[in-house]
């Protein structure tokens, strides 16, 4: 493992649920952790030293978080675009970037299975759904439901009023103001995203990062209040990870029945969430089937590379890249069912 074929970074709140074999394989292994936001001066150091001489491809999921959704891009980050703009800093001719979309196909009679998970979330959630409804109204009546059990389950008492998204971004709001509050952060600036990954990483680093044999008997019994607090904050934040992107307009895409499927596989780790689960213990079929299809490629240098200002060339790069996915989405869903 002294001079590896490629380097493999990971975010390091991952062995928080990937299991105990990741602490131990992933160091060992020489894998490197990093936190996915801008501050991580040292990690965007190494991975832009890295890329002017790469000696892998590189694959990175540009969404700020796994959205479920197979057919649509949600708003980007800027981390495909620095990387490429970093690149084009070596002494390579051209730099790349291939969209690629990725979707499941989750069982042969998709009507039924859709079925099937409305009963599910019944059972979990012991809330009756009217099965007079179209299916259609049905997932729209337990997306709002779901908002509801978050509202209770935390006691935020919040009046829910206004657009699913509306009602869904105040949820997500008063659940980070919460964990910040326990995690004693008094930044609460930018996006849901940016707040979400401030909240992970404090409890992450109090989780991780203390070894309580060097504390003394005073110290452990700080530390093991703060643990608690920690626990209790990032619960809250295992369900913003998910809500956040539950989109009930995605329902009105061409294949509605499997856009349906995918968000009812979402409101359901809603619940999973709120249980204490994390994205380990999302319900997900086995028999699924997976669909990958590249886009069109991106030639950076010829495209972008006339383009003096940095932050208008990682714009231009990042604008492409999220029209290239989004075009690759919507042709792999003509694609999957094709192949039915």
């Amino acid at each position: 493992m002294k001079h590896p074929h490629l380097r493999f970074l990971y975010g390091r709140d991952v062995v928080n649920w990937a299991g105990w074999p990741t602490k131990i394989l992933f160091p060992a292994l020489g894998f490197i952790a990093v936190e996915n936001r801008g501050n991580n001066r040292e990690g965007a150091q190494y991975l832009r030293k890295e890329v002017q001489n790469p000696r892998f491809p590189i694959a990175l999921a540009p969404e700020g978080q796994v959205t479920y959704h197979a057919y649509t891009c949600a708003s980007i980050e800027m981390g495909a675009a620095n990387i490429a703009s970093w690149a084009l800093e070596g002494p390579r001719e051209e730099v790349v970037i291939l969209p690629i979309g990725i979707g499941y196909r989750y069982a042969k009679d998709n009507d039924r299975f859709l079925l099937d998970l409305i009963t599910r979330w019944e059972k979990e959630a012991n809330v009756a759904v009217d099965r007079s409804l179209p299916p259609n109204e049905q997932i729209r009546a337990i997306g709002y439901e779901t908002l509801k059990l978050v509202n209770t389950f935390w006691n935020l008492n919040l009046t829910l009023k206004g657009s699913f998204i509306e009602q869904r971004d105040g949820l997500c709001d008063a659940l980070l103001r919460y964990s910040e509050s326990l995690g004693g952060l008094e930044d609460s600036s930018g996006s849901i995203i940016d707040r979400l990954f401030r909240v992970r990483y404090k409890a992450v680093s109090v989780l991780n990062d203390t070894d309580r044999s060097l504390l003394s008997e005073d110290e452990r019994r700080l530390h093991d209040e703060e643990v608690t607090k920690q626990k209790i904050s990032d619960h809250a934040a295992q369900v913003v990870d998910v809500l956040e992107y539950i989109d009930l307009n995605y329902l009105e895409g061409k294949h509605a029945v499997q856009r349906s499927i995918e968000v009812m596989l979402s409101l359901l780790d809603v619940l999973n969430r709120l249980q204490g689960g994390m994205i380990n213990s999302r319900f997900s079929p086995k028999s699924k089937k997976a669909f990958i299809l590249g886009g069109t490629p991106i030639e950076v240098r010829k495209s972008f590379g006339h383009i003096t200002g940095r932050k208008e060339r990682l714009n231009a790069i990042n604008q492409a890249l999220e029209e290239g996915l989004n075009n690759v989405s919507l042709t792999l869903e003509e694609i999957m069912f094709q192949s039915t």
